[in-house]
């Protein structure tokens, strides 16, 4: 069917090394894995037997959205896609333009959502959207005459749960693009969540909230709380694999409870709104799982701000749910990370290169040779075999 495929990059991707002089077991600011840890901490076993299916682009889209083609609005076109049910994948064609609209994919249909441009930036969908935004505000912006979510419709459950707040909307309503149905694929496209006013505020451009989601070839642009990858629920297996994206944002930009493997991704760091600091990884991972996120193969880096004054954390952890001082381990959440074979930029707080918790919990290193590596009264975060100026 497709006359593109677009590979596993893990398996494509040539990067230039120029070793790296991290060794274990590294400090307690800073732990490394060993060789052997590393292998526990696998992509493999990150991505718990789920072999990615690779991205075909067909000659002939299912669906087409743009000025000239049958669906001028993305949520119609996914609409039509999730009615017409059945378990074969299918495809949606997005033209290059801007499109000022949320996207709530749902259901059970597998579909591949993609823009046609050369890059993704050519297929732009973008709202200033904050969690304090009202709720009125919100229906008038993403529902303005009731048409976009109707009752019946596929994202109407997830429209109205945002809708029906008293007060205003939150995190997980802010988001641009919502994905709570397993099996999507969405490739080429750009997702901004523009809100950047005073310099506070959570604005997620894109949430996975589902399993076997794969995301490649996209700009995901916020800055506070950019990407969203899946909830921390306990028992609920959620897997994101995301690759050649680009990552921009400034406070915990990176966040949440999924299974993510990151590879050939670009992070970075914006100090327009926080000068004075930023945080790239926030995980809220339940402590009896021992796969939070994997970034490898990838870049951390920061703006020219970030490169002079070297005030960035790697992460915190989210203890989501946690109250300050409230933390108990091996209940509470514990977010995971590992960072490999990763260049990073000189622009690490090198007193602090990982944060306090959110719930005001003190980060806690574990640097002993014989350490459990889900020993939850430390922190879970891992380095191996990274380079750059700030590994």
């Amino acid at each position: 069917m497709g006359v593109l495929t677009i590979a596993l990059l893990s398996s494509l991707l040539v990067m230039t090394s120029y070793g790296s002089h991290q060794t274990y077991p590294g400090t307690s600011t800073r732990p490394v894995l060993s060789n052997s840890e590393a292998e526990i901490l696998s992509e493999e076993n990150y991505l718990q037997g789920w072999s990615v299916e690779g991205i075909s682009i067909p000659s002939t889209p299912d669906y087409s959205v743009g000025s000239t083609q049958t669906y001028t609005d993305i949520q119609q076109a996914v609409n039509a896609a999730i009615n017409a049910g059945g378990t074969s994948r299918k495809y949606i064609a997005i033209d290059p333009g801007t499109y000022a609209q949320s996207v709530y994919v749902t259901g059970s249909v597998p579909l591949t959502i993609y823009g046609t441009g050369s890059s993704p930036s050519n297929v732009s969908i973008i709202l200033s959207q904050p969690a304090d935004m009202t709720v009125s505000a919100y229906i008038d912006q993403v529902n303005p005459d009731g048409s976009r979510y109707s009752s019946g419709d596929p994202g109407y459950k997830l429209y109205k749960s945002c809708a029906s707040k008293s007060d205003t909307i939150g995190t997980s309503c802010s988001s641009i693009f919502w994905i709570t149905a397993s099996n999507v694929q969405v490739y080429n496209l750009q997702v901004t969540n523009t809100y950047t006013s005073n310099g506070v505020g959570q604005s997620v451009a894109l949430k996975t909230d589902a399993d076997k989601v794969r995301l490649s070839t996209l700009n995901l642009i916020s800055r506070q709380d950019t990407l969203y990858a899946g909830s921390n629920n306990d028992g609920v297996v959620q897997r994101v694999y995301i690759d050649n994206t680009y990552i921009e944002g400034d406070v915990d930009f990176v966040f949440g409870g999924a299974a993510t493997v990151f590879t050939g991704v670009t992070f970075k760091a914006v100090s327009d709104r926080h000068p004075s600091g930023a945080i790239v990884f926030a995980p809220s991972t339940v402590p009896g799982n021992s796969y939070g996120f994997l970034a490898i193969n990838s870049v951390i880096t920061a703006d020219s701000t970030f490169k002079s004054s070297q005030k960035v954390n790697l992460a915190r952890a989210w203890d989501a749910g946690v109250s300050a001082g409230d933390y108990v381990a091996d209940s509470s959440p514990n977010g995971q990370l590992v960072i490999r074979s990763t260049e990073i930029d000189l622009i690490i707080n090198a007193d602090a290169p990982y944060a306090t918790s959110t719930s005001k919990r003190a980060y806690s290193g574990n640097n002993d040779t014989s350490r459990d590596l889900n020993d939850n009264t430390y922190n879970r975060f891992w380095e191996y075999d990274n380079t750059g100026d700030g590994a």
